[in-house]
Parts: structure tokens; C-alpha cells; sequence
């Protein structure tokens, strides 16, 4: 079947629309623009350690985890999985060491 169901539709209307209501609500509370790089990219320290972590896991997915990385699953089996383990350690090492710089 390649058509979507009702269950889709919902769940990307309700992730949608958290996305969406967490976005105005933090934006609604800090309402200053920021003035430096720092503020910018850290969100004036203003959002929560899941946010920032989804935000990570967001930027990182691609075409290459929805195309490439399911031809390289199908060939290679579960040793496709290890190059997302490093990217997951990798993503935390950026994360905690060289965001807050």
C-alpha cells in the first residue's frame, strides 16, 4: 500500500503542531534579539537539553539515512549500524565539548 493512513496524517499534524507551539512559546518569553554569536546559537541558555538534543538529531538526518543508509543495510547487513553508533558518540562528544566554546 503506498498511500498514507489517517494514523500518518495525525502523527505529523500533532508533531507539527508541538514543534510549532514549543517554538512560539520560547520565542513569546524571550522576545530580545540576540547580540552576539553565542546567544544566537545556544538560545541565550533559554531551552531545555532535549531541545538542543533533537535539534542535533534533526540537522544530522538526510537523504543519506533514508536512501544510502538503507541500500548499505540491505548489502551489508547490521555492520551498517556501527557507522551510526560513532555518529551518535560523535554527535554527543560536539555536543558537551565544542558547542559551549
Amino acid at each position: 500500500m503506498n498511500q498514507l493512513q489517517l494514523a500518518d496524517y495525525v502523527v505529523f499534524i500533532v508533531y507539527l503542531t508541538g514543534v510549532s507551539a514549543y517554538g512560539l512559546f520560547v520565542y513569546y518569553r524571550k522576545r530580545k534579539a540576540a547580540t552576539n554569536s553565542q546567544e544566537f546559537f545556544l538560545a541565550e541558555g533559554s531551552l531545555t537539553w532535549w531541545a538542543i538534543g533533537a535539534s542535533l538529531i534533526a540537522s544530522n538526518i538526510s537523504a543519506e539515512h533514508f536512501i544510502g543508509m538503507s541500500g548499505s543495510g540491505f548489502a551489508l547487513g547490521l555492520a551498517i549500524s556501527t557507522y551510526e553508533w560513532m555518529a551518535a558518540a560523535t554527535l554527543i562528544i560536539v555536543a558537551v565539548f565544542f558547542i559551549p566554546i
